[in-house]
């Protein structure tokens, strides 16, 4: 929410916002006008649960509401989707040894 509150108010955000897209994609700046239009929130829940309505917490069934209902007041879409978990490779599960 920040992060678009700050794009829409701040020109000096957007102008330094649109420098980094057009470093790293030659050739494709922002077009004139370009506005926030959507917010993607990826949630991984613990152990791979999939996420809906009753495996997200509530505090966190509020707060996504409500930023939900300020994003889509300034005219920007929200999708919520889950991230499927997947298996650590062998070599980097466990525990890290430090040395001391």
């Amino acid at each position: 929410m920040v992060a678009v509150q700050t794009l829409l108010h701040s020109p000096e955000a957007m102008d330094g916002f649109a420098q980094k897209v057009a470093a790293a994609r030659p050739g494709r700046a922002l077009p004139e006008g370009f506005r926030p239009s959507k917010v993607v929130f990826a949630i991984l829940l613990k152990n791979g649960t999939d996420l809906t309505a009753d495996t997200l917490f509530p505090f966190s069934q509020v707060t996504l509401v409500q930023t939900a209902k300020m994003l889509e007041a300034w005219g920007v879409a929200v999708e919520v989707i889950g991230i499927r978990a997947t298996a650590a490779p062998p070599s980097r599960a466990g525990i890290r040894h430090l040395a001391a």
